[in-house]
């Protein structure tokens, strides 16, 4: 993606076009692989671990590249970049017309005012000591790995540890008017961890701490993320939605992480297929907190399939109650609902 000649950025720039120097994400036209690899230049823990180690300057765009300084010039000078001819520029070309005082590269739309002239003279500046190496690539350098080579291994591990990233979920996007108020009320309490778990339990002093293990016999403490997604028991029921529907998902380290995930699990969906897939997370986990109660209270267990069997069902009613043009047969949502999805 960084460079310009490849077979795969000249493949991306005709399909979906280059802007600012940069591929264009496309939008709900775009490929859901290609939306997620692009969302990645937005986000924090990504953009502050990666830095452009600059050589010849010529795979390195002067304006929208984080190359000096620390942050990208059109933000840093965002008038500048407004007022530019030169929008579009690599390092290299603009090193080459000269980006000294009233060098080659200063051409404007109209003349400057005055506190845009002090702004040339600040990037003038900063640009002072750059010194290009013509004998070397441009090359996108990953901080956290002593190679500068990106590695998913370290990716995984900053993902999770990395306790301040915002994953909470509005209470608006929480509202779904094919969900009972019931299950979004408990919906609204998983996501912020109100949930009487036997973790935050011992944590207001209601249980002791050997009182903690999980209820499905996996041997460890129960927790809201470990409940819902990590268990081994209750874990596998995620996987058996994910074959029902027919996609490939990592379950994320937290709860509201998966609903802003489980929306887009099928690639590009229309308003009302992202719709139905939210739906399908709300019962799968209304669905886990009533079988772990009833393991817990009844002493009474199903299997991690029948749990899916209850929420085939459970889904389907509430299209069926709340959604009066729901015309998909049970036996065709019983076998694929995503197939549906996806053609009707």
């Amino acid at each position: 993606m960084v460079d310009r000649s490849s077979l795969w950025f000249r493949v991306f720039a005709a399909r979906y076009g280059v802007e600012g120097g940069q591929l264009v994400d496309g939008g709900r036209n775009a490929s859901s692989w290609w939306l997620v690899i692009s969302n990645l230049r937005r986000e924090e823990w990504f953009k502050d671990h990666v830095s452009c180690g600059v050589g010849n300057g010529k795979l390195t765009m002067f304006w929208s590249d984080v190359w000096v300084g620390g942050v990208a010039l059109r933000e840093r000078f965002s008038r500048l970049f407004d007022l530019s001819f030169l929008k579009e520029v690599s390092v290299f070309d603009m090193c080459q017309l000269g980006w000294g005082k009233g060098g080659e590269v200063w051409k404007w739309r109209r003349g400057l005012f005055a506190g845009e002239e002090e702004a040339v003279g600040d990037l003038c500046l900063l640009l002072h000591n750059v010194t290009l190496q013509v004998d070397k690539e441009d090359r996108w350098c990953w901080n956290l790995e002593s190679s500068n080579d990106f590695t998913v291994r370290s990716a995984y591990k900053i993902l999770t540890h990395h306790h301040n990233i915002d994953t909470t979920v509005s209470t608006k996007a929480l509202m779904h008017k094919d969900i009972p108020l019931k299950v979004v009320l408990f919906a609204w309490r998983l996501l912020r961890d109100r949930l009487p778990t036997k973790d935050n339990l011992f944590r207001r002093g209601v249980i002791a701490a050997n009182d903690r293990l999980c209820v499905g016999g996996c041997g460890s403490l129960e927790s809201t993320p470990h409940l819902f997604l990590h268990c081994n028991v209750f874990g596998e029921v995620w996987h058996l939605i994910h074959r029902w529907l027919a996609v490939c998902s990592v379950l994320p380290n937290v709860p509201a992480d998966y609903l802003n995930q489980f929306g887009f699990v099928g690639g590009n969906c229309s308003k009302v297929q992202h719709s139905i897939l939210h739906l399908i997370w709300y019962a799968t986990a209304w669905e886990i907190w009533k079988e772990r109660n009833n393991r817990l209270f009844n002493g009474k267990e199903c299997s991690t399939y029948q749990v899916v069997k209850k929420n085939k069902s459970l889904s389907y009613l509430w299209l069926k109650a709340k959604t009066p043009n729901f015309s998909f047969n049970y036996h065709a949502w019983w076998l694929s609902p995503f197939t549906m999805l996806g053609t009707g």
